[in-house]
């Protein structure tokens, strides 16, 4: 009991409190603020780095966005409607191929496609690739008995561009994406 009242007057000796002064007192020196700063400061540009690398990866991923989830999806309409079709025809734009006027082998904007029905008739539908309300479409067109005035459905929005061309003897379907990237299908020849 001694000790603990000496140490609470403050006296002199080993006790605990003359430990906790000496600790508090003490601070860090200019070499270890130094490595401290140096350690927090590569840290932080190795953070930097790596974040900048992910955002040029996503940039990267998101400019083949079109060729990854809108590309396989198109490929996947135009093989059921082509694959259907006894014959195609390629026109320079959607009102050409209604109008049945001015065909061509290459550059064409739309094809018209004849299908024989199981009853023995005769159907037809046209692929078309044009500006709608400022918007690039890929609509298709069902014939029944006129052509409508607008499409029945969109099969995408999303090319910049669709070229058909059969000047080799095969129906090529080239998609081109918002960033320039292409990819062709090829169909059989008539």
């Amino acid at each position: 009991m001694k000790l603990i009242t000496e140490n609470r007057r403050g006296g002199s000796g080993s006790g605990l409190g003359s430990r906790v002064k000496k600790c508090a007192l003490r601070g860090f020196t200019l070499i270890e603020i130094t490595a401290y700063l140096a350690m927090t400061m590569l840290l932080a540009m190795i953070l930097m780095m790596m974040l900048q690398s992910h955002f040029t990866f996503m940039r990267i991923l998101s400019s083949y966005e079109f060729l990854r989830d809108d590309a396989p999806q198109v490929n996947v309409m135009l093989t059921g409607i082509l694959g259907k079709a006894n014959s195609y025809r390629i026109y320079g734009s959607a009102a050409d191929a209604k109008a049945s006027s001015n065909p061509v082998n290459s550059g064409g904007r739309a094809v018209r496609l004849r299908f024989r029905n199981p009853n023995g008739t005769v159907g037809e539908g046209i692929v078309a690739f044009e500006a709608v309300g400022g918007e690039n479409q890929l609509n298709y067109y069902n014939f029944t008995g006129a052509w409508p005035g607008t499409a029945d459905w969109t099969i995408s929005h999303r090319p910049a561009l669709v070229d058909f061309a059969d000047d080799t003897g095969v129906l090529l379907v080239t998609l081109t994406g918002p960033y320039n990237e292409t990819v062709t299908y090829a169909g059989t020849g008539e």
